[in-house]
């Protein structure tokens, strides 16, 4: 695994709106078995996903993915992101916490259009020159 997807993305995706050479390299990532996903973002897109059809879709989406779990660790390491980054003057929602620490601590780059959710991670921007930029 490379790569953590975020909820905006899969979303984008799903829906078709992630640009073609987004969608590509989404494709060409998970194909390769350098993605997954946090089992906050596993949430957020079954909450989100209001119909029977749209529930059954994200399954099948995710049904080969490794959904990485929130532990000890993973909720320690949240807290203390939260925490700095309050220090800071930026308010940080516990979803976003959540996720970020568990790619610092699997190694995995957040693959996210919503940048500035993860100032204390690697994000890949999925809409970048290639399919992906990096911050």
């Amino acid at each position: 695994m490379a790569f953590l997807i975020d909820t905006c993305v899969l979303i984008d995706h799903l829906t078709g709106r992630l640009p073609s050479d987004a969608s590509t390299w989404l494709e060409q990532v998970v194909t390769s078995g350098m993605a997954a996903t946090s089992v906050i973002v596993y949430h957020e897109l079954l909450f989100g996903a209001r119909t029977e059809k749209a529930r059954a879709a994200v399954e099948e989406l995710l049904q080969a993915w490794s959904i990485l779990p929130v532990d000890r660790q993973v909720a320690r390491r949240a807290a203390e992101i939260r925490r700095d980054q309050a220090a800071q003057g930026r308010t940080l929602g516990m979803a976003d916490c959540l996720i970020a620490a568990t790619a610092e601590l699997k190694g995995l780059k957040v693959v996210t259009a919503n940048v500035e959710d993860f100032p204390s991670v690697e994000v890949v921007f999925p809409g970048g020159p290639a399919g992906g930029s990096s911050r």
